[in-house]
C-alpha cells in the first residue's frame, strides 16, 4: 500500500490548506479536499503532494501526475514520497518495474525513518532483488523497522531468528517477534506463532493457542493456516470442517491443501 498521511504536522492551524483538506477527506468531501490539497501543493507542503498523489490515484486514475507528485515531494525530502516512489517501481505499479530504482527510493527513506521503507528495504536485501543479497543487512534493517512497530517487520524479524538468518538462531526471540507482530494485527505473525505452539518449540506445546491462533489468521483469509488448522482438526476426528478449510485453501492455490484433498479422494475410491 501507499504511504499517506494522516494526522496535520504539529503546530498546523486550523486554516492551513493541508489541515482543511485532511477533514474534508474525512468528512467525504474530495471536491474541496482536492481544492485544499493544491492550495498546500502551491506552497510546498510534500505532504499535501504525497496525499493528493494518492487521490488522484484511488479516486480520478490519474496515475502520471500522482508519480509526478510523489518525486516532487521526495525530491523536496519526504520519506514517504521517497516510499512511494519504491513502492510503483518495485511492483511496476503504473512504472515498468525497475526493482534497482526501487532500492534506491526505499533506502534514501528507510535512511530518514520510514518504518514501512525499512521493512521493504529488507525485503529487497533478503531476496537479492534489485541489490546484492545482504541478510546481514536485511536484519538490521527489519530489526529497526520491528522495533519501531512496524508488524510486517516483527513477522520478518521473527523469520531469521526462527531460522538463524542475519542473526543467531534464537527460538525464544522469534516466539518473541511473532507475538508481537500478531498482537499488531500480522497474519503471518499469527500463523507463525501457530506452528510454535503447535509443535513446541521455543516454549512448551499448546494446541488450544495453536488453534485459536491459526483460527484468527484464517479468518483472515491466510492459506497457510486453513492446511494446519485442517489438519489438527482431521487428527481430532473432526473430518467435515477440515475438508471444507482444504477446499477453502485449494481454491487460493494452496498446494498442501490440494494435496490433502486428492490424498482423502483416493482413499475413499
Amino acid at each position: 500500500m501507499l504511504d499517506k498521511f494522516k494526522f496535520p504536522p504539529e503546530g498546523a492551524g486550523p486554516s492551513d490548506p493541508f489541515v482543511l483538506a485532511l477533514t474534508a477527506e474525512r468528512r467525504g468531501d474530495f471536491e474541496k479536499a482536492e481544492k485544499m490539497y493544491r492550495e498546500a501543493v502551491k506552497r510546498k507542503n510534500t505532504m499535501a503532494m504525497v496525499n493528493l498523489g494518492v487521490m488522484l490515484i484511488y479516486r480520478d486514475g490519474s496515475e502520471k501526475e500522482a508519480i509526478s507528485l510523489f518525486r516532487k515531494a521526495a525530491e523536496g525530502g519526504n520519506d514517504s514520497g521517497m516510499r512511494n516512489m519504491g513502492y510503483i517501481h518495485a511492483i511496476g505499479l503504473w512504472v515498468v518495474t525497475d526493482k534497482k530504482e526501487a532500492v534506491k527510493w526505499y533506502r534514501m527513506a528507510a535512511e530518514r525513518g520510514n518504518v514501512k521503507a525499512q521493512c521493504n528495504l529488507g525485503v529487497m536485501l533478503r531476496g537479492g532483488k534489485g541489490t546484492p543479497k545482504d541478510i546481514n543487512e536485511a536484519a538490521k534493517w527489519f530489526a529497526r523497522s520491528a522495533e519501531a512497530g512496524y508488524f510486517r517487520a516483527q513477522a520478518s524479524l521473527g523469520s531469521l531468528y526462527l531460522n538463524g538468518e542475519g542473526v543467531e538462531k534464537d527460538p525464544s526471540r522469534a516466539l518473541y517477534w511473532f507475538s508481537r507482530a500478531a498482537k499488531n494485527g500480522s497474519v503471518r505473525g499469527m500463523y507463525n506463532l501457530g506452528l510454535m505452539y503447535r509443535t513446541g518449540t521455543g516454549t512448551t506445546r499448546n494446541d488450544r493457542l495453536a488453534e485459536e491462533l491459526f483460527r484468527k489468521a484464517v479468518s483472515r483469509g491466510y492459506r497457510k493456516a486453513m492446511f494446519s488448522l485442517g489438519e489438527m482438526l482431521m487428527s481430532d476426528g473432526l473430518e467435515e470442517e477440515a475438508i471444507e478449510l482444504f477446499r477453502k485453501g485449494a481454491l487460493k492455490g494452496d498446494a498442501r491443501c490440494m494435496e490433502a484433498l486428492i490424498l482423502r479422494s483416493t482413499r475413499t475410491l
